[in-house]
């Protein structure tokens, strides 16, 4: 047959070799004179016609791909691909859909890549997880916002920010946890107890220090004092002016112009000055002037003087001279000429 011993067109494998090989690779039958109908590189056999399908095609004229899911030679095979990847219909290598990674697509993007090959880089922060496909971030728990850049705003806590604080009396609570940090004077899981009497402060691990039975306040310590007492830790004994005893329900007996105060204990009255007795009543005694009555009179001539200023007081013929008393002076000189007279 004419054609042997030259190149050969390409033929099937069951055509012996130089049978129709007059034919050229677009045509077939008798004489050649019927032109192939084959797409997509497919063989034309040159007897019949027939289409043999390159990997990948099939139909009358190879003019379709494998169906979803099959590949190769006669789409025989199955593709292994997984998460919606195609696969290759001439070699079965798989094509991820975004978020996908892995010889048959069966891993998800690693963490902090996302989209089409994973090639995207995540936005997100403070721990935030990118979802594989889209790359929306998903917060842990005390964040928020697109990139979980914004912590949780005060009195939420937890996942999306979406639970209430539970703490009292101005506490904040751990934006993950919601466990309450209490301001100083409070204690308990809400914060919601006082300091224990007798402790104040943050955590009430500080010792209050008062006296006579006070309590101090809960947040800084301060000695709240019991009816009577004063001072900051309530040491000096004070009772409303004019009583006096442990309640400070007894009336003072003291003659209140003359008194200075009463003993807030023993109801006993410190007289002002130039005042004396149990009750403040009686002048100072004769020759003493002053508080508490202990100051000499310093007069003389059988002066008194003044209880509260200790001015002397001059018996008659006699007049205030310098800071006592002395003769006076119109008196003096009488005598002085009596005396002459006597001579």
């Amino acid at each position: 047959m004419r054609g042997c011993g030259v190149r050969q067109p390409r033929v099937p494998p069951w055509v012996t070799p130089c049978v129709f090989a007059g034919c050229d690779s677009e045509h077939w039958g008798p004489h050649c004179s019927n032109r192939c109908q084959c797409q997509n590189e497919a063989l034309c056999n040159p007897i019949t016609g027939a289409c043999v399908c390159a990997d990948g095609f099939r139909g009358w004229r190879c003019e379709e791909l494998c169906e979803p899911g099959t590949y190769g030679k006669g789409c025989h095979f199955q593709c292994q691909c997984h998460h919606g990847a195609t696969c290759d219909h001439q070699t079965g290598e798989c094509h991820c859909a975004p978020g996908y990674t892995g010889v048959f697509c069966e891993e998800l993007c690693p963490p902090g890549s996302h989209g089409a090959q994973c090639e995207l880089r995540c936005p997100c922060q403070n721990g935030g997880v990118c979802h594989h496909i889209t790359g929306e971030c998903s917060c842990p728990a005390g964040w928020m916002g697109l990139v979980c850049a914004q912590p949780c705003p005060p009195g939420t806590f937890g996942i999306n920010c979406s639970q209430d604080c539970p703490c009292h009396n101005g506490g904040h609570c751990d934006p993950v946890t919601g466990k309450c940090l209490c301001t100083a004077g409070y204690i308990g899981d809400r914060c919601q107890e006082e300091c224990p009497i007798g402790t104040y402060g943050f955590q009430c691990t500080q010792t209050c220090d008062c006296q006579n039975g006070a309590k101090c306040y809960h947040v800084n310590g301060a000695c709240i004092c019991d009816p009577g007492f004063k001072g900051i830790h309530c040491q000096e004994r004070m009772c409303p002016e004019g009583f006096y005893g442990l309640k400070c329900n007894k009336r003072c007996p003291c003659n209140i112009t003359n008194t200075l105060s009463c003993h807030p204990l023993s109801g006993e009255c410190s007289c002002k000055a130039g005042w004396a007795g149990l009750y403040c009543n009686e002048t100072c005694p004769v020759g003493y002037y002053g508080e508490g009555c202990q100051v000499p009179c310093p007069c003389h001539n059988g002066a008194d003087c003044d209880s509260i200023t200790g001015s002397c007081i001059c018996a008659p013929g006699y007049m205030v001279s310098g800071a006592g008393c002395g003769e006076d002076f119109h008196k003096g000189a009488a005598k002085i000429k009596e005396g002459f007279n006597l001579i």
